[in-house]
């Protein structure tokens, strides 16, 4: 008999993430590896995926900032409306 459907689809998943995990050390040590030539060349010690998370950081708190503004811009105008 053949496996059922939520075993082949925790199969899957497994299979998933154990690839996402192999991207990840593979990412990890290319990432170190460019690292290290840079530091040999004198040039800064900060990691490319230092840099992109801090860039990552300030989308989404810019992104929550664009709703707030959003959402207040929409109140004043109901009110300015109905009022």
């Amino acid at each position: 008999m053949g496996k059922s459907l939520r075993e082949q689809e925790r199969e899957k998943q497994q299979q998933e993430l154990k690839a996402q995990k192999e991207r990840e050390k593979k990412r990890l040590k290319a990432e170190k590896k460019y690292q290290k030539e840079r530091e040999k060349q004198g040039f800064a010690t900060k990691s490319r995926k230092s840099e992109n998370d801090k860039i990552r950081d300030a989308g989404k708190k810019l992104n929550l900032a664009i709703l707030a503004v959003a959402a207040l811009l929409a109140i004043v105008l109901v009110i300015v409306f109905v009022v």
